[in-house]
């Protein structure tokens, strides 16, 4: 496919900078800012996918995402203008770099949140686990549905290295859903309160949610503070994410809108705006 009209600069507010060059703008730094080529639905599919990773993540909005690219000319997704990669992604306080924090160890728990916000929105997801090609770089594409399948490697694989460092219960991670994993998935959802298997999409997503909330909270590396005022926009967008298709969602909305335009309470939050 010849290469398309459409291209980025900046996902979700945050500028978009290719890491493959020679120092001091290689793999591992920020970059330099680039042209990124993909068709236009996956380029809000991308943005949708940060725009949740920066509500989710403590950190907030990041400030530079590093890639080894979006279109490249060579069979597959990226030759479809429908993949991207994602080397680092940069906070002002914490830098994370899938080859160090993946498969060198530095932070799994940090990436296996990232990840889980990305499977969220992307079908296929390959990380440092599954080849080795991949070990410095998360790609995504959108060439399958959305959902967990046991027959797959590349989503078992994630599956069994979220199980191992974000909840504690070491499985082997061998992309085979097998016993032990079963086993580790059915006492993680009962934990979780979350009812249903984990082939179920709802399912599958309610459990990326939560693992990317328990592993931000728990991950090393220093996490930014937020203002009481960015924490108020974090309740409203936790229940625009969790209770938009239920029948709450107006009674727990009406009761935030009524604290948050509390005469003492806006007085109170004038001071971080």
């Amino acid at each position: 496919m010849a290469r398309p009209d459409n291209f980025f600069e900046v996902l979700a507010g945050v500028p978009v900078h290719y890491d493959r060059l020679a120092p001091p703008f290689g793999y591992g730094t920020r970059g330099k800012p680039a042209k990124f080529y993909c068709l236009d639905p996956f380029e809000t599919e991308l943005n949708e996918c940060f725009q949740e990773l920066w509500d989710i993540c403590p950190l907030g909005q990041a400030e530079v995402i590093a890639s080894a690219g979006a279109w490249v000319e060579k069979p597959g997704f990226h030759g479809q203008g429908r993949a991207f990669d994602i080397d680092g992604i940069f906070w002002a306080g914490k830098g994370f770099v899938t080859l160090h924090d993946g498969f060198q160890g530095g932070d799994r728990v940090f990436y296996y949140a990232v990840e889980a916000i990305v499977r969220r929105h992307f079908g296929t997801v390959l990380d440092y686990n599954y080849d080795i090609d991949h070990r410095d770089h998360l790609h995504l594409d959108d060439g399958t549905a959305i959902g967990f399948q046991p027959g797959s490697p590349s989503r078992v694989k994630f599956l069994q290295g979220a199980l191992t460092h974000v909840y504690e219960l070491p499985v082997k991670v061998d992309g085979a859903f097998g016993p032990q994993t079963e086993q580790a998935v059915a006492t993680t959802l009962g934990t979780l309160g979350i009812a249903g298997g984990i082939d179920n999409v709802s399912v599958w997503k309610e459990f990326l949610i939560r693992t990317a909330e328990k592993g931000f909270g728990i991950a090393t590396g220093p996490v930014a503070e937020k203002n009481p005022l960015e924490l108020l926009h974090d309740v409203y967008a936790a229940i625009d994410r969790t209770l938009t298709d239920t029948g709450l969602k107006k009674q727990v909305e009406g009761t935030l809108n009524a604290f948050a335009n509390h005469d003492e309470t806006q007085a109170w939050l004038n001071q971080y705006r």
